[in-house]
């Protein structure tokens, strides 16, 4: 039975790159600032203590916990999945109001990025901020003291660090934080991979500890990978990935480390995923000792798929059935190959809310989404570039 309760606002602790302080990511509501407020305060904030009393009245905080009613209602998995699966001996009838100790820390230090993907922003990503002039907020260096020096004394119970961006393996924070959060802690790591990793402290931090989840985040292949994230390198991504194969080629005991592939199902993504669970097939080859022999049977990197909103020129819910039904017969082509479950359910529920759309691709939605494919096209001198390389949606920009 799925649990409508969540361990994480007992358990958990994000800290947003311009220092909204919550205990999820995916939470809708920050209690405090790490410029202005300690963490201590933020976790005893009175609208979380009032989040934690609906939920041990059973009820679900809309405003809170929006994006993960919106994925169990998509059916994949969500955050507070994630949360309750590292927490298990967590019991609600035995909570109170007040937090009680960090399992799962997340901080996005800053928004440090080797890429301006089209469907990013400069809250994220400096390369975006750099290129459009903004300034954007963020912990200054005496916060992340703050932050560490929490958790150098908060850590006994702690279970799991994730590593987000940004580009996490670019922060010298993360390299930091290595040396003082203790040695069983997991690490999850969601990077694009496309930096060059022989130069980063946290990489080679990362090797030294035992238990890693590489979280890759892509969805396209070469050219088209680089026309959707500008700045990162298809050819760097590939040495990456071999890098890594040949440095966690070790017994379980010295590292432990676990590889899959983060992706988001959008428009540019979306009539192109055979070709993508193709690269997922071939680049197992450089993991032979993670999926090798019949204890290993799965086929490939294993994909998990998230859903995407914004900006909305690229949301498929917008598109009509000019669209959507090339997507639909790209899915079918794409459920005969090795899915998991996991993608099978996604995509099937896709393929029902799809099939219900009558109507074709409104004439505002197909102005927006060349105004937003010229813009790009222009800032980074690919005019032209979509046309040739998405030929089969490309009358949208007609």
């Amino acid at each position: 039975m799925t649990k409508t309760f969540c361990a994480a606002p007992w358990r958990g602790l994000h800290i947003q790159v311009d220092g909204g302080i919550s205990t999820c990511c995916a939470g809708g509501i920050k209690f405090g600032n790490i410029n202005t407020d300690t963490i201590e305060s933020a976790l005893s904030h009175k609208k979380l203590k009032e989040i934690r009393t609906m939920m041990k009245s059973g009820g679900i905080p809309e405003e809170y916990c929006k994006s993960c009613i919106h994925a169990s209602n998509n059916k994949i998995s969500s955050e507070r999945d994630w949360h309750n699966s590292l927490n298990e001996d967590f019991d609600i009838n035995l909570a109170s109001d007040e937090y009680q100790f960090p399992v799962i820390f997340d901080a996005r230090w800053n928004n440090t990025c080797n890429s301006t993907c089209t469907y990013c922003s400069p809250f994220f990503s400096s390369k975006w901020a750099s290129l459009l002039a903004t300034k954007e907020s963020k912990p200054v260096k005496d916060q992340q003291d703050k932050i560490k020096l929490f958790f150098s004394e908060n850590s006994d119970r702690l279970k799991t660090v994730a590593m987000v961006g940004g580009e996490p393996l670019l922060m010298k924070e993360n390299a930091d934080l290595l040396d003082v959060i203790p040695d069983n802690v997991k690490v999850d790591v969601i990077s694009n991979f496309s930096t060059d990793i022989t130069k980063s402290k946290v990489f080679e931090k990362l090797l030294k500890r035992r238990k890693v989840n590489w979280h890759i985040s892509l969805e396209n292949v070469e050219e088209r990978y680089e026309y959707v994230r500008q700045g990162s390198r298809w050819q760097q991504l590939l040495d990456n990935l071999k890098i890594l194969g040949n440095e966690v080629r070790n017994p379980p005991e010295i590292n432990d480390h676990e590889i899959q592939f983060m992706s988001l199902f959008h428009l540019l993504s979306a009539t192109r995923l055979c070709e993508y669970k193709e690269f997922a097939k071939e680049t197992i080859s450089l993991f032979p000792h993670k999926f090798s022999g019949s204890n290993h049977p799965q086929k490939n990197i294993e994909i998990v798929w998230q859903n995407y909103s914004a900006p909305k020129e690229l949301a498929m819910e917008n598109y009509g059935v000019d669209v959507l039904s090339k997507v639909i017969a790209e899915i079918h082509k794409y459920l005969l190959t090795d899915v998991t479950p996991n993608e099978k359910e996604y995509f099937l529920s896709k393929i029902t809310n799809f099939e219900k759309v009558k109507s074709v691709t409104d004439e505002r939605t197909k102005q927006d989404f060349k105004e937003h494919i010229d813009r790009n096209e222009k800032l980074f001198d690919k005019v032209g570039y979509f046309d040739r390389l998405w030929p089969e949606i490309s009358f949208l920009l007609s």
